[in-house]
Order: C-alpha cells, then structure tokens, then sequence
C-alpha cells in the first residue's frame, strides 16, 4: 500500500522532469566567423583579395575565396585554398572588362560557411592610354632592327589614336594615324591603318595580362615583329 501510494507521489514528479528535459534548447556548437574582404591591385585580369576567418573554437579545414562570373558563388566554382585564417588570394586568369561575384569560405567539420556577396569588374580597355613598342626585325632597310615607342589611345567607340613619339627630327603630334582595335575575352587585335592602306598597314595580334599587353604584328609590306605595350 505504501508503495504504491509512492509510486503515486513521485511518478507526477519524474514525468514533470522529462518533459523539462525534453523541451530545453540544445545549445548549438559555435560557428567561424567569415569576416568582411579588402579589394587590392585590381587590373584588366588578376587581383588581390585580403580576408580573414574567426574559428570560434572550431578546426578549419580548408578556407579562402570562391568567385564566378554569375552570382551566388560556391566553392564548386572558382576557389582559392588558403592556410592561414588571416589571408590574401591573389586570384589571376580573370576575363577583362568582365563583373566577378565572390564570397569568402570556410570550411570545418560543422559544414561551409560563407561571407556576404560581392562583386568586382576587371578593368576596361576604353578609353585608355598605352605606351607601345613595336620591335622591328633586321631586314634589307633595317639591318640591325629598330624598336618604335608610341602611344596609343583607345577609345570606346572602338577607334585609336596612334602618336610616333621618337621619330628622328621629329616630336610627338607629329606623325599621328588612326586605327581600330577589340578584345575578345583577353586577346587583343590593333589595326594600324596608314594613309597607304596597301603599304602602311599593321596588325597587331595578342594578349592582355595584368597591366600589359604583347603579341606579333604583320605589316603589308615589311617582315612580321613583335610587340609590347604598357597602360599609362
């Protein structure tokens, strides 16, 4: 009889304790923390991106920059494998005149995280100003070859401006010609249009990387050369 006036007694106080077991919150464990980014030497196909990680307690395994050319950015994109949490992707092989989205990961055993969108463009080739140098070969007229030094504008429309800067007896704004040019992703065609379109034109053929531009020209008179070119 006791017992079972016990059982009574203290049966409503272990259900009582269940259900407050039952209902208090799991705290959850603690998450890295993805810290805001900081944008470096930005040019036509590269740049820097510095950012940082708060592990909160938590072993990191991998962590970096994740981009792409759409939005929403995932590490199933582009990535950057960085191994401090404290860091600076420098991220290359980028399209010029292009918009890049990006987000800063991490990733632990709780799953990957990742920081607020962002977005950058890679420079643009409108309305800039470059120095050229256009390298002759030897040949017959030139035996020991010759370097030109130019500047060239290229304007957004599509047209240039090309001023010979070293001309004997000459100085600049005095030997000045038209021309157009495109970029097709990051290869770059110059078109040097003489008065003489039969003898006095070039085409320039190559590629922009970083701040320079470099490639082989063909003229329709004279052996093929080289050049470079550099943004000013």
């Amino acid at each position: 009889m006791r017992t079972t006036s016990f059982i009574k007694v203290i049966l409503p106080f272990f259900t009582l304790l269940l259900i407050s077991c039952e209902s208090d919150p799991i705290e959850p464990l603690n998450q890295p923390t993805v810290n805001e980014t900081t944008l470096d030497n930005l040019t036509y196909t590269s740049i820097d991106i510095q950012g940082s990680i708060t592990p909160n307690g938590i072993f990191i395994n991998s962590r970096g920059i994740c981009w792409d050319t759409n939005p929403n950015p995932s590490i199933i994109n582009n990535k950057s494998s960085e191994t401090d949490n404290l860091f600076t992707s420098s991220i290359s092989n980028l399209i010029a005149n292009t918009t890049y989205y990006y987000k800063t990961y991490a990733t632990s055993s709780l799953g990957t995280i990742y920081g607020e969108e962002m977005n950058f463009n890679t420079l643009s080739l409108n309305n800039t100003n470059w120095n050229l140098d256009t390298v002759y070969p030897p040949s017959g007229s030139i035996p020991n070859g010759l370097t030109i030094y130019s500047r060239v504008n290229f304007y957004d429309d599509g047209s240039t401006k090309f001023d010979e800067l070293d001309l004997p007896g000459q100085s600049p704004g005095v030997f000045i010609t038209i021309g157009s040019w495109s970029l097709d992703g990051n290869d770059f065609t110059y078109i040097w249009e003489g008065n003489d379109i039969n003898n006095s034109t070039y085409v320039y053929i190559g590629t922009i990387s970083g701040m320079e531009m470099s490639g082989t020209y063909t003229h329709s008179s004279e052996p093929s050369g080289t050049w470079s070119a550099i943004f000013q």
